[in-house]
C-alpha cells in the first residue's frame, strides 16, 4: 500500500524471535552496510516503520511477545510484540490498567509507542513517565541498558530501579532503531479506578478552548484531559455532527476510588468553569451514551478506523504548539478537519493534533497540501518532535544547532548509518 509519507518499501522483511536474533540482525547489517528499519506494528501515525531510503531491510519485532507482570509494584516488563491489547488483558485481572495513546489502537505495540513519545492520554496527570528502564542493542550490535537492567539482578522485580527519563536512554526515545533497537522495557501501570465521571465544556472557538484546558489542568485532578472540535467529537462518539455541539468541547475525565471523591472534583470543575464564564455539562444534547464512548476509546483506542470511512485517508499532523501558535495556525487547516488539543506543562504547551481527510486516490495532491501547512506552521514557531519524511529537512533547518548535534551523537553511535537513515527525533 502506497503511503503518503514515503514511495520506498523494504526489499525483505526478518522477523527476530528473540533479543539475541536482534543482535545477530544488527552485526550482520553492519558487515554488509544494510539498512535497517524496525517495526513493531506499523501504527504509529506517520509511517516511521517504513524506509525513506532504497534497499531497507524491515526487522519484524511483532513475535516477540514477552511479559514480566509484577502486580505489587504496577508495573511490567514488554518486549517490542505486546500490544495494548494484550497488556490491558493481563492488567484486568489484577485490577490496573496500561496508559492508552491518542489515535493508537489496542493492536498498537506498546513499547514502541512509549518509545517513540506517541502522546498518552495521561499525561496531563501523570507526565511523561511510562517507561522506567530498557534493554537493547546499539547500532553496533552490543548490548545497551539502564537502570537496574544493566546490572546483575538477584529477584526478578528489581528490574525497574532507576528511571531512565533522565538518563541517556532519552536519546534512543522519539524513533525506535535510530541508535539501536531496544528489545524490552520496564513501563508503569496505574490501578484502575472503580468511579468514573465524564464532564464537557463547550466552546466557542480554540481560543476559549485553550484556555479552558489551562484552567482546568491546574487543579492537577483530571485524569484525562483534552479538546476535540466538532468533527473529532462526533467521530469519537459514534455520532454525525449536529446543532447541539458546540464548535469545540472540553472532555474531563475524573477517576476516584468513591462517589465522595468524584462529587469533589466535580464541584471543584463547575466553580472554576463559573469563574471562566461557562458551565460543566453531565452530558452532550442528543448523544447519552458519550460519556460510554468516550470511556471506552480511552481504555482501548481504535486508531485511524475512528476518523476513516470507506476509501478516505486520514493523516494527522502531530505537533506540540502555545496558545498563541495554534489560533494562529488552526487558520491553515481546512473546515473538513478533525483536531484534539491536549494540555501540556500545566497547559504552557499543548499536543496539537489537526488531520486532513482525503481520497487514497489523492495522494500526491495531499502531500503538496500537508507540506505546505507544515511549513507555514513551522514559520509560525510550531514544534515538530518527531517529523515525518516529507518535512524533516525543514525542521532541521531551523535547529541546525540541534540537529548537528544529534547527528554527531548518530554518527558516533552509528558510524554506517544502517539504523532507520535518514531520521531522527527532536
Amino acid at each position: 500500500m502506497k503511503s503518503l509519507f514515503t514511495d520506498h518499501q523494504p526489499v525483505k522483511v526478518l522477523k527476530p524471535k528473540d533479543a539475541k536474533e536482534v543482535q545477530k540482525i544488527i552485526k550482520k547489517a553492519n558487515k554488509d552496510k544494510t539498512p535497517l528499519i524496525p517495526t513493531s506494528s506499523g501504527t504509529n501515525m506517520q509511517d516511521t516503520h517504513l524506509p525513506n531510503v532504497k534497499d531497507a531491510v524491515m526487522v519484524d519485532l511483532s513475535g516477540m511477545k514477552g511479559i514480566y507482570f509484577d502486580k505489587k509494584n504496577r508495573n511490567a516488563v514488554v518486549e517490542p510484540g505486546v500490544t495494548f491489547a494484550e497488556l490491558e488483558k493481563v492488567c484486568k485481572k489484577a485490577g490496573l490498567r496500561p496508559l492508552t495513546a491518542i489515535d493508537v489502537p489496542k493492536d498498537a505495540s506498546v513499547l514502541s509507542t512509549y518509545l517513540e513519545m506517541m502522546p498518552l492520554y495521561d499525561w496531563p496527570k501523570y507526565h511523561p513517565w511510562e517507561m522506567l528502564t530498557m534493554e537493547g542493542y546499539r547500532a553496533d550490535g552490543e548490548r545497551f541498558a539502564t537502570g537496574q537492567m544493566a546490572m546483575e539482578q538477584d529477584r526478578p522485580d528489581k528490574y525497574s530501579w532507576g528511571v531512565s527519563f533522565a538518563q541517556v536512554a532519552r536519546l534512543f526515545c522519539l524513533a525506535q532503531g535510530t541508535l539501536g533497537i531496544i528489545t524490552k522495557v520496564a513501563v508503569t501501570l496505574k490501578t484502575e479506578a472503580s468511579k468514573k465521571d465524564v464532564l464537557y465544556y463547550s466552546c466557542r472557538n480554540i481560543n476559549q478552548a485553550t484556555k479552558v484546558l489551562k484552567a482546568l489542568v491546574a487543579t492537577e485532578e483530571p485524569h484525562e484531559i483534552f479538546a476535540v472540535n466538532k468533527k473529532y467529537l462526533a467521530e469519537y462518539i459514534g455520532e454525525k455532527p449536529s446543532a447541539g455541539m458546540a464548535p469545540w468541547t472540553v472532555i474531563v475525565v475524573n477517576r476516584g476510588a468513591d462517589q465522595a471523591e468524584i462529587a469533589y472534583k466535580r464541584k471543584d470543575m463547575q466553580a472554576i468553569a463559573k469563574q471562566l464564564g461557562g458551565k460543566i455539562e453531565t452530558s452532550i444534547k442528543g448523544a447519552p451514551k458519550a460519556a460510554d464512548a468516550i470511556l471506552a476509546e480511552i481504555k482501548l483506542p481504535t486508531g485511524a478506523d475512528l476518523h476513516k470511512k470507506s476509501g478516505m485517508g486520514w493523516t494527522p499532523i502531530v505537533t506540540i504548539s502555545t496558545a498563541a501558535q495554534i489560533e494562529s495556525c488552526s487558520k491553515l487547516i481546512p473546515k473538513s478537519s478533525g483536531t484534539i488539543i491536549m494540555p501540556l506543562q500545566a497547559g504552557g504547551c499543548f499536543y496539537y493534533q489537526p488531520d486532513l481527510r482525503y481520497r487514497e486516490s489523492e495522494i500526491e495532491k495531499v502531500r503538496k497540501t500537508y507540506v505546505g501547512i507544515c511549513t507555514k506552521m513551522i514559520k509560525a514557531g510550531v514544534t515538530f518532535p518527531r517529523p515525518s519524511a516529507l518535512i524533516a529537512d525543514a525542521v532541521a533547518k531551523v535547529n541546525p544547532a540541534n540537529f548537528k548535534l544529534l547527528r554527531s551523537i548518530k554518527k558516533a553511535v552509528d558510524p554506517k548509518n544502517i539504523m532507520n537513515p535518514g531520521k531522527l527525533g527532536l
